[in-house]
């Protein structure tokens, strides 16, 4: 019976360990807006939106970034007030990155740079859970599932930049996930989702090293390779450490 209330409170209580036990304690506490600013901000200090790029379309900010459309325009609103971005009207408009962009410090940045060692949390979390869904993936995969998990290859590829290629991006994931069939993939996705939360935009030529490792991956599932499959996954998975914004 002490068992059976255990496991009752423990699931009762996972929502609160998945925020609280990969970190994540100062990105926590930011308003939704408050973590849009952050994520452009720090993708303008990296150098990975130069100044004089233009955004792309609302819409795909808002999928890019995980938000709601209303949020992504009040972040982009905040930004064009503090001078982070511009807005030009006519042919050829759009929201640009100022030119220069001010240098002042942002308390929403400063939280997301505290959380340097959830951020690392998270990505080893990820690395022991994404290799048994790849493991069992490798088991399980069909033809067809390898056939749409290419297709979001290609979109992201077909992408014009990192904003546009988060969501065919997510898909790769999460459709391994399905294949895997296991019980804990909602936990693994969980987990994928709040170290995403932390990616910055990048450029599009410096996301093609990371597809040509989802097409190894889809080529160890197609010979049901399990073990190649973790192999390139662990790989994928710790170049983060070298190229989120916490190595740049």
């Amino acid at each position: 019976m002490t068992e059976a209330l255990g496991a009752v409170h423990f699931k009762q209580a996972l929502p609160a360990v998945l925020e609280l036990a990969p970190g994540a304690a100062h990105r926590s506490r930011l308003s939704a807006v408050e973590t849009v600013r952050a994520r452009i901000i720090l993708a303008i200090e990296h150098g990975l939106l130069q100044p004089g790029n233009k955004l792309p379309a609302l819409e795909e900010i808002a999928q890019g970034l995980e938000v709601s459309i209303i949020t992504a325009r009040r972040g982009l609103e905040s930004l064009v007030t503090d001078g982070y971005l511009l807005r030009k009207r006519g042919r050829g408009g759009g929201t640009f990155v100022a030119d220069p962009p001010p240098s002042a410090k942002d308390t929403a940045v400063a939280a997301f740079r505290a959380d340097n060692a959830a951020i690392n949390s998270l990505i080893d979390q990820r690395s022991l859970m994404e290799s048994a869904i790849v493991h069992a993936a490798a088991l399980n995969a069909t033809p067809a599932d390898c056939e749409l998990l290419e297709k979001f290859i290609a979109d992201s590829a077909a992408a014009p930049g990192w904003i546009e290629h988060a969501k065919p991006d997510m898909a790769f994931h999460r459709h391994i996930a399905k294949i895997s069939g296991l019980p804990e993939t909602d936990t693994y996705l969980a987990v994928y989702t709040a170290l995403h939360n932390y990616f910055v935009p990048y450029p599009q030529e410096q996301l093609e090293h990371g597809r040509d490792e989802h097409r190894q991956i889809v080529a160890a599932l197609k010979k049901h390779d399990p073990v190649a499959a973790v192999a390139v996954a662990r790989k994928h998975i710790d170049a983060l450490r070298h190229e989120m914004f916490i190595a740049l």
